[in-house]
Order: C-alpha cells, then structure tokens, then sequence
C-alpha cells in the first residue's frame, strides 16, 4: 500500500515538473516569435507624445474636481444607506 502511494506521489511530480518544463518551453518559443512586435511596443513607449492644447494643470484641476465629487457622492450614499 506504501508503495503504491510512492508510485502515485512520484508519477504526480513527474507529471507536474513536464508541464512546468513545457510551459517554459512555449514561453520561450513564443519570446522569439514575438521579438519583434515586442521591439514596436518599446518604441512607441520611448518615442514622446505630443500633449494637446490643454495644460496639464487645467487637466489636473478637472480630475481633482471630477474625483473630489464622486468622493462626495459615495460618503453621501454612505451615510443614508450604512450597510452598503
């Protein structure tokens, strides 16, 4: 009976350990397939964007204002309906 849980415990490694090989495997094969899509994407993130006519600091009021209110709106619902 001991044996046969020794057999079970050592097939269920092997089992894991192949896949575990065969994952990294299909990581690395899909790493050199995609090296160059990978190698667009990294130029795009390094190339600068050009902002828009809307400083940044008007661009920040509005989020301020915009999460200062959906702040304000949540501890209002809050309070009129403590369970939630």
């Amino acid at each position: 009976m001991i044996i046969e849980g020794v057999k079970l415990t050592l097939l269920g490694m092997v089992v894991v350990f192949s896949f575990l090989i065969l994952l990294i495997l299909v990581i690395r094969l899909s790493a050199k397939l995609l090296k160059e899509y990978t190698a667009k994407e990294a130029a795009e993130v390094a190339a600068p964007r050009r902002r828009k006519s809307v400083s940044s600091v008007e661009e920040n009021r509005k989020l301020v204002g915009i999460i200062s209110a959906a702040l304000a709106a949540h501890r209002a619902r809050c309070r009129t309906h403590p369970t939630m």
